[in-house]
């Protein structure tokens, strides 16, 4: 899939900023996740199959989770049970130290989440905070064609490997530093749900459709948002980059003479390798030596004379 409409890494979105609506339809439900307990075995004589049944017996006994979830409240009702079927998401031995959480579908909004997960990226009512390496309408269509990508597959058995590197920059409150995170999209958990008939795909549409898959105008022309809706949740792994967003940026700073002789441009090449070495106290310089004499270029700090 051609990905030449969107913009580079240089370019930084506020998820604080509201974006644009989303126009699928979705609902949070444990349904994916709990068709994948009850195809567990449950042979007593496995510690697989007991804990399988222990979970389809505690189901019974919780019929709201089967149902989509429009409350937090159920899920706080049923916290130890909804705990261990989140297991197979996110590994216990794991939860401490990984940056991971589950989200409402295409939506940066979490309603479960790791420990260092919650603490660095999670705002106000679960939306992620922070800033991604894209502009508005760059996230945005990538939502649409990752929504897409998944009608394609699931209704259509139209495989499109469609992928879009998403970096989330967030400003650590311990260090004033800013840290990267590489985030990893996992749909196993997400379905899509057709609104009566899915639309036919004629021969000519099916056509027009493989010769503008990046272009979310003609997919919405083409297969009607209304006509799609997701169910369950997305699982989001965020991986720490900040040494390589780092080292990349510095690299295309240090190729520009500005960045050198620019006070604001010198300044934001001190912050990054602040970051990269996590001194938040960290003071650049810069100086050319000949002969006996020394020739102070720039500063990230004032230069005093005496």
């Amino acid at each position: 899939m051609s990905q030449q409409t969107f913009l580079s890494s240089d370019t930084r979105f506020d998820l604080n900023v509201p974006a644009k609506s989303f126009p699928f339809a979705y609902e949070l439900s444990l349904a994916p996740l709990l068709r994948f307990w009850q195809q567990m075995p449950t042979e007593a004589r496995s510690v697989k199959g007991a804990l399988a049944a222990v979970v389809h017996e505690a189901l019974q006994h919780a019929p709201a989770l089967r149902e989509p979830i429009t409350d937090m409240a159920v899920m706080a009702q049923h916290q130890e049970l909804v705990d261990v079927l989140m297991t197979v998401a996110f590994p216990p031995a794991l939860w401490e130290q990984t940056y991971a959480a589950a989200l409402l579908p295409f939506h940066l909004q979490s309603f479960y989440a790791t420990p260092s997960f919650q603490n660095l990226l999670v705002g106000e009512n679960g939306v992620l905070r922070g800033r991604v390496n894209a502009d508005e309408q760059t996230v945005y269509h990538v939502r649409i064609l990752h929504a897409y990508a998944f009608i394609l597959q699931q209704v259509y058995g139209i495989e499109l490997g469609f992928e879009y590197p998403i970096i989330l920059t967030v400003t650590d409150p311990e260090t004033g530093l800013d840290r990267h995170f590489r985030l990893d999209f996992d749909g196993r958990f997400l379905e899509v749900k057709s609104v009566g008939e899915p639309p036919l795909l004629s021969e000519a549409a099916h056509r027009r459709l493989m010769a503008n898959l990046a272009d979310p105008q003609v997919l919405m022309e083409l297969l009607p948002p209304e006509r799609f809706t997701f169910c369950g949740f997305t699982v989001l792994n965020a991986v720490e980059v900040t040494d390589q967003e780092v080292l990349s940026l510095l690299k295309r700073d240090l190729i520009e003479k500005e960045s050198m002789v620019s006070n604001t441009r010198f300044q934001g090449l001190q912050e990054k390798l602040r970051t990269l070495f996590r001194k938040p106290d960290l003071v650049f310089g810069l100086a050319s030596i000949r002969d006996e004499h020394v020739f102070m270029l720039n500063s990230g700090s004032p230069i005093e004379y005496g």
